[in-house]
Parts: C-alpha cells; structure tokens; sequence
C-alpha cells in the first residue's frame, strides 16, 4: 500500500526536470496501450495515469483499448513498438505471469520483451456465495464443510479460463479437501450475477466486482486475497487470518515499456508515473474501487514480475490445465 511516508516523498519530488529534447516534446502524443475494453479495471488504471501524466511529461497522453485474445494482442503490440517512451502498456500481471505458463505458442517472453517501468497499483479478490448455499453458511470453514457434505454443488465460477481467479479457487480446493468444479465465464460480473441469482454455488471476484453487493442478501463474501482486510469489507477476514497464507494474492497493474528503452527514459516514466498517482483525487478513486495504491523502485518491480512469474508456475501445473489458443 502506498504509505504515508512514501505519499509525502512522492509529493515532495520536483516537478518534471527539464530535459534534453525528447520524443515525447516532438511528437506530443503517449500512448498508454490496454488488452481489455474500456470500463475494465486495466481501462480504468490507465484513464487515471493519462489523465496526470500529461502534465508530468508535457505531451499528451491517450489510452490505447486493444482487447481481444485476453489482453495479448496489446502486449504485442506495445513489446513490437519502437522503444521511444511514446508506446507504453498498462496491464494486470497475470498477462505477464499466468499466460507464460497455460499457453505453449505465447508469442512474448515478459522478461525478455517488456522493461518493467512503474508498480501502479494492487487489486484484492474474494469468493463469493449466494442463494445457492443455504443462509447458515457464513464463513469460508463453513463453506468448505458444506462442499465436503455437497460435491454435486461445488463449482465456481471465474472472469475465465486461465485467469488469477481460476486459480485461487484450484488452490483453495487443495487447502481446503474438496473437489471444485471450475466453470469459466466472459467476465467475473457474469458469474457473480449467476451466484447472486443462485444458479451457480461461488465464484472469485476482483473485490471491486463485490463490494457494491456486499450489503445484499444475494451475497455472502466470505473472504479476501489482500494482505489485510481492506476498508469496504472490514468484517470480512483475509486468507491469511483463515490459515489460508498462500492464498493471499493480488492482481498488480503495472505500467511497462518495449525491450529497449533508455534507462533514462524509462526512470522519468518512473517517477512520472508515481508522482501522478501520489495526487490526492487519483488515491480516492483508487480507493473507492477498492484498488490499494502501491509504489516501488523499478528494481522491485522487476523482482516482483519474476518472484510472480515463478510462484504461478507450479500452481498452474498442478491443475494440468493448459489454454487451446
């Protein structure tokens, strides 16, 4: 989470250095390229960093919306840019870490074609029950007994096939004994709808997806992937709080440049990208989403892509599942 410390550090940085003659003063124009349509979480990101970096780079700053194959075709698109700071990708980290992993004919290697460039931000998922779990069951130990004692009715549902949800639900299965069917939908509200309507057991949702139901009768949430509980949801526990530790998990969004940048280039980026979203409207919409707003050197970065891209592997593994395109 982006500290008080580091708020401060990050406001008090100067303002945009004056700079050699750069690509960004002659062409004027940045694009922040997103494998998802706008109105998704990447999408959202994005507008917040485009709508402050204009004035940190002093060019204008436009989102890119590249959906399709799962947000591939924007990583493409952005590792294949000219490496110049004017093409830039704003993406969540399963992209990076999961997709190496269910898909044998990836057309990117993340650590070789990407330079991480900033950590924007962390977002938390939750499992969700509804109407199709009888009301007596309102925590996730009661929920796995009640797998235990029903397995015709345990499935959940996920944003798809090969996502970060898919499998924390596979790790949760094998914490918690049970066989869990996994039925991917096109989109994560999808499947929280279908639980809320009780046609579908749970699912695991990006917590923003739940929180403006949490209040329903429809929806039970009964745990979160953050690190401690988050400020929407503050009676429902962690994971980690549920001895569930290596479930803790959360879908970074992170701002990379082409294999190729300049060190220089991609530092200012950097620091452009943090003082952007160390602006006080930035942390409340954030916040509202329920996203936590998180900093880090590029270094750090870097190690968490790879620490990440390590950790799925064998989870991936373990479920033999492996994407058909």
């Amino acid at each position: 989470m982006f500290s008080r410390r580091q708020f401060l550090a990050a406001a008090a940085l100067p303002a945009a250095l004056p700079l050699a003659p750069t690509a960004w003063a002659q062409s004027n124009v940045v694009r922040l390229v997103v494998g998802f349509a706008a109105g998704g979480a990447a999408d959202f990101v994005a507008r917040q960093l485009a709508q402050n970096l204009q004035a940190e780079l002093g060019a204008t700053v436009v989102v890119d919306n590249r959906p399709g194959a799962g947000g591939r075709i924007a990583v493409d698109m952005a590792r294949n840019a000219k490496a110049d700071g004017l093409t830039l990708l704003v993406t969540p980290g399963s992209i990076l870490t999961i997709y190496p992993h269910v898909y044998d004919r990836l057309s990117y290697q993340p650590l070789r074609d990407l330079v991480p460039v900033a950590n924007l931000c962390a977002v938390p998922y939750s499992v969700n029950i509804g109407p199709g779990v009888p009301a007596s069951v309102t925590t996730l130990k009661e929920f796995g007994q009640w797998l235990k004692a029903h397995p015709q009715q345990a499935s959940y549902g996920s944003p798809g096939a090969g996502t970060t949800p898919h499998f924390l639900g596979a790790m949760f299965a094998a914490s918690a004994g049970v066989d869990y069917l996994h039925v991917p939908y096109k989109g994560g509200s999808l499947a929280l709808q279908d639980v809320m309507g009780g046609q579908l057991t749970s699912s695991f949702n990006v917590v923003s997806e739940a929180v403006p139901h949490a209040a329903s009768p429809k929806l039970r949430v009964l745990a979160v992937s953050s690190p401690q509980r988050i400020a929407q949801l503050p009676k429902v526990p962690t994971f980690a709080e549920l001895g569930m530790k290596e479930l803790t998990s959360q879908e970074w969004i992170g701002l990379l440049a082409p294999k190729g940048t300049k060190p220089e280039v991609a530092a200012r980026l950097h620091d452009a990208a943090n003082r952007a979203f160390a602006q006080p409207a930035v942390q409340k919409a954030l916040a509202e989403m329920a996203f936590g707003v998180t900093t880090s050197t590029q270094a750090e970065f870097a190690q968490l892509l790879k620490g990440d891209l390590d950790k799925w592997g064998p989870v991936v593994r373990s479920t033999g599942f492996k994407a058909e395109a």
